[in-house]
């Protein structure tokens, strides 16, 4: 026999003769054992079942006791009466025990799933999934990819594969043909109405019924496919002799097809749901004018109707029903093409949710097994994705600090959990799958590309998970402990939830992955980064030269006669390993504010004063950038790569009114954008034969130029006595010197200051508009 220790009941039947003797095994006659050379059998008075003939106390024997339970005992076709055995009438016994069987029967129910095998051991149950398409403890998972797109993101080729679209759910898994692309990959599924169909002799009574029949799948199958598909597409073709079709919009349809739940529907290939036309009738080309399709013209001759069904959620098509082929010389013939999809619309259906509210969905039905995976995306300290209560059993996936998601879960035993811990922050706005799992055997979480966290069950724990409440999406009951963020892609036992569908923006739920920072009631300003709290936001001012909530806060300095700030952008010693890099061909990566070909520049001034430099960049080499007012108090811009100096006129009009200006540069390569306060954006270039490079910048100067070295003539001429008056808001690419000496967020100090330097705010810009705080973010609103 084969695993007779699987504890199940084996029947064992011993013929003997004198010659020959058969043992069969539970009946199976491919089972026997047959002993046929010459023997001689004698039994004697005694039988004994369960031991050897050795098993008074005293008496030793290699053969080990048999641990389990017999009944049916017969000899000579007699049966054995156990009532006398228990009475000790008949024989004698040791450590029996009768009416009674210790073996638990493991496999009733069965908790494997998908058809497969229950086998058990003594004190264990195993499933067999071989040749099941699942895997896993109780063969739950699929071993299967949802779509091509999942087997083209996995780096396959176009081909033939196994695809099972509601993962663990009941369907099974089918074969499909996979075009893989680059951009993405079609699902294409046959069926045997490719060829054309002809069909004589039917009418409206008793129509002509063309069932579609897909290979290898079951039209349930090819519905969740296409259910789960972000676009799908299927030709339809009717070819018509004397035949009608759709006859006239208010009359009956004499042909029409039936697509996914046995719906009806009265439009054709290239038109759209709800109108009963053709391709042809929405473009207004029919055979006759007075109909919407080319065969309700019902000539005698050839006509056709086709087109592209594109409705996801009426197909696959399942009947095509032809009904007016009986009269004298009528035919027709129709053809149907594969079904093709791309895309999975599961996957991003994605919600926001924004001020303490939940998804309340039905009851979730576990039965034996459970898996849950979603996608979330959070900048909140902690929250409950999902819970569902219960009076005996309960589940619930969390964020429980900014570093564990948790799986907490009561399956009879108490509260157990599982911990998935990070050693960076999960709440960094990025998504973030999660995976847990739970089944007789075991459960699990998994969060990314971690390592699975597993928890083993006790032995038979139990043999059927029970919710009674409903199930919570985005907070615990009663909205306890709500989650602040995104939240996509949930998907219960191979059943994607509709999040979308649930959504309601004012109780706090919205649709897509949308917070303040999509359309913020005050925009961060001045290259300040919008920060999504989801139940409200923040401006990152970091790259920004201003700070305050909304980086709108001026930092600036008054500049005594002679006060001047050197700022290093690349200290000597990292400038040699840069050399060095170029000597060895080795890759080398530009610091913050360092960049060979671009720059953006910008800073307000006033000032009263003239001649002077306001902003010099120095260089290694003999490069170099200025910005300075003239003698008769115009601005000008000086520009050094490679061989001669640039000059560009900023104004001509005198800037040392004592008012605020404005400057912004930006150069890209040989285009220079220039512009002082609010005039016109101007556009330059220099010449073809310049490099583009400001090669190796060293330091950047306010207020006054003392760098080492040659330096211009022309810059020499405006370095005396230096610039007074105010500075603010200065930025050279991501560097910020003024905020770093008012405003330091690090012990560094890579600046050096000459003279008196005193925050003020003298040199800001008024606001072309005022900013209008709402009352509700205004600390100061009564």
């Amino acid at each position: 026999g084969h695993r007779l220790n699987d504890g199940f009941w084996h029947s064992v039947h011993l013929v003997a003769r004198d010659g020959s003797a058969v043992v069969t095994i539970d009946d199976d006659d491919g089972a026997e054992f047959r002993v046929a050379h010459p023997f001689q059998l004698r039994t004697g008075s005694q039988y004994f079942f369960g031991v050897t003939g050795c098993w008074v106390p005293g008496c030793w024997s290699n053969q080990t006791t048999f641990h389990g339970c017999l009944q049916m005992l017969n000899v000579d076709m007699q049966p054995i009466d156990v009532e006398l055995l228990v009475q000790h009438r008949l024989a004698q016994y040791h450590n029996v025990f009768f009416n009674v069987c210790g073996i638990t029967d493991r496999c009733t129910p069965n908790l494997c799933e998908h058809d497969s095998r229950c086998i058990q051991s003594w004190d264990d149950f195993m499933c067999i999934c071989d040749l099941t398409g699942y895997k896993g403890e109780t063969c739950h998972k699929s071993l299967y990819k949802e779509s091509c797109d999942a087997y083209r993101v996995s780096g396959k080729t176009s081909g033939n594969y196994t695809i099972d679209p509601d993962g663990s759910g009941p369907l099974k898994p089918f074969t499909v043909y996979c075009d893989i692309r680059e951009d993405r990959a079609w699902t294409i599924i046959r069926h045997n109405r490719h060829y054309a169909t002809r069909v004589t002799g039917s009418s409206v009574d008793q129509p002509y019924l063309g069932v579609v029949e897909y290979w290898n799948a079951s039209w349930a199958e090819v519905s969740a496919l296409a259910n789960a598909s972000e676009y799908c597409e299927q030709r339809i073709e009717l070819h018509c002799y004397s035949s009608r079709l759709l006859n006239t919009p208010s009359g009956l349809p004499f042909s029409f097809w039936m697509g996914r739940n046995d719906e009806r529907h009265y439009y054709w290939g290239g038109s759209r749901p709800g109108i009963q036309r053709c391709a042809c009738g929405l473009d207004k080309n029919c055979a006759d004018p007075q109909y919407f399709c080319n065969c309700d013209a019902d000539h005698a001759l050839w006509r056709t109707d086709k087109g592209l069904l594109t409705f996801v959620d009426h197909l696959p098509v399942t009947q095509v029903v032809v009904g007016d082929t009986n009269r004298s010389g009528s035919e027709a013939q129709f053809l149907l093409g594969p079904l093709r999809c791309y895309g999975d619309r599961n996957t991003w259906n994605t919600v926001s949710f924004n001020r303490g509210a939940a998804l309340l969905f039905p009851t979730f039905q576990a039965n034996h097994s459970l898996d849950i995976s979603f996608y979330f995306k959070t900048t909140a300290q902690s929250g409950v994705f999902l819970e569902n209560p219960g009076t005996r059993n309960y589940i619930r996936i969390e964020l429980n600090t900014t570093r564990d998601v948790v799986f907490i879960y009561d399956i009879g035993n108490g509260d157990e959990n599982l911990t998935v811990r990070s050693v960076v922050p999960w709440n960094d706005d990025e998504w973030h799958q999660v995976k847990a799992e739970l089944n007789v055997k075991l459960a699990r979480l998994r969060v990314d590309k971690l390592p699975w966290v597993v928890r083993p069950a006790p032995p038979q724990s139990f043999v059927r998970l029970e919710f009674d409440r409903p199930l919570y999406v985005g907070a615990a009951e009663h909205k306890m402990r709500p989650f602040l963020g995104c939240l996509r892609g949930l998907r219960m036992n191979g059943v994607t939830l509709n999040l979308e569908g649930k959504a309601n923006e004012t109780e706090g739920v919205r649709v897509n992955c949308t917070g303040y920072c999509q359309d913020p009631p005050v925009p961060c300003q001045n290259s300040g980064l919008c920060v999504e709290r989801y139940s409200h936001y923040t401006c990152n001012c970091s790259i920004s030269a201003f700070t305050g909530p909304f980086c709108n806060h001026d930092i600036g300095g008054y500049f005594e006669e002679g006060t001047w700030v050197r700022y290093n952008i690349l200290p000597m010693s990292l400038y040699a390993v840069r050399e060095f890099a170029s000597i060895v061909s080795s890759p080398w990566q530009p610091l913050p504010g360092y960049n060979l070909t671009s720059e953006e520049v910008s800073f307000s001034f006033s000032t009263t004063s003239a001649p002077a430099v306001l902003l010099y960049v120095s260089t290694f080499v003999k490069d170099y950038m200025a910005v300075l007012i003239k003698d008769d108090g115009s601005l000008q811009l000086r520009y050094q790569l490679g061989t001669s100096p640039y000059v560009f006129a900023l104004t001509t009009k005198p800037v040392t009114d004592g008012r605020p200006h404005r400057v912004n540069i930006t150069r890209l390569h040989r285009t220079l954008y220039t512009q002082v306060d609010y005039l016109p954006v101007m556009e330059q270039q220099f010449s073809l034969f310049v490099d583009s490079k400001l090669d190796s910048p060293k330091n950047l100067y306010l207020g006054r130029v003392m760098e080492t070295g040659v330096i211009d003539p022309e810059i020499q001429r405006y370095n005396t006595p230096g610039f007074s008056g105010c500075l603010s808001g200065v930025k050279f690419n991501t560097l910020v010197p003024l905020k770093a000496i008012f405003y330091p967020t690090s012990p560094l100090r890579p600046y050096n200051i000459r003279g008196e330097l005193v925050e003020s705010s003298c040199a800001s810009m008024l606001p072309l508009t005022t900013i209008l705080i709402p009352p509700e973010m205004d600390p100061w609103y009564m």
